[in-house]
């Protein structure tokens, strides 16, 4: 349960929560223009956000066995 508060606070969750609200808020005022630009851009920056934790827990869990051969 920690854990799962402790995701929505990070900023991948932020920028999903945000690009949310500003898209939806567009299509509300009729700029569906800003609104597919806003899409595309928030798009690009969350997906980049997900390679990026993915990088890292793959990097984590190569140290993780390294370690684990030397001590054998």
């Amino acid at each position: 349960m920690k854990e799962r508060f402790l995701n929505l606070c990070s900023c991948t969750s932020l920028e999903i929560i945000t690009a949310i609200g500003v898209t939806g808020y567009l299509f509300y005022l009729e700029e569906i223009v800003l609104a597919m630009i806003s899409t595309i851009i928030f798009a690009k920056l969350i997906a980049f956000h997900f390679i990026m934790e993915y990088f890292d827990k793959r990097q984590k869990t190569n140290r993780i066995v390294k370690i684990s051969k030397k001590g054998l």
